[in-house]
């Protein structure tokens, strides 16, 4: 499972780092990683649900540590309200987990048809 989460951040970071392309990728880049990296991830004995919200729920938490560095460093460096850096933090991560196990969702029920 966490091959396939490393490979979603992986589609994550190359969708917005392309010029162009990060105005579409980088909102819908944990649907895109999710989709492709469940794919990534192996054989499973659980159910679709379980699997694509645990998958979820581990690429929210590789964001989490990402977005709270980040907010860290925010509230170390610059005169910024806690409770906004990590209200935006508490977004990010639950936007990325939400979209990230709806691609795998969406990717896992497209493969039992």
């Amino acid at each position: 499972m966490i091959k396939g989460v490393l490979v979603a951040l992986g589609i994550m970071v190359v969708l917005a780092l392309i010029p162009v392309v990060h105005f579409v990728g980088i909102p819908f880049g944990p649907f895109i990683g999710g989709y492709f990296g469940i794919s990534s991830s192996g054989d499973s004995s659980l159910p679709n649900a379980p699997r694509a919200l645990i998958f979820g729920s581990l690429l929210g938490m590789f964001m989490l540590l990402f977005w709270g560095l980040i907010a860290v460093i925010a509230t170390l460096l610059f005169d910024v309200s806690n409770l906004l850096v990590w209200g935006v933090v508490a977004v990010l991560t639950f936007y990325t987990a939400s979209m990230g196990a709806l691609g795998a969702m969406y990717s896992l029920l497209k493969s039992s048809e």
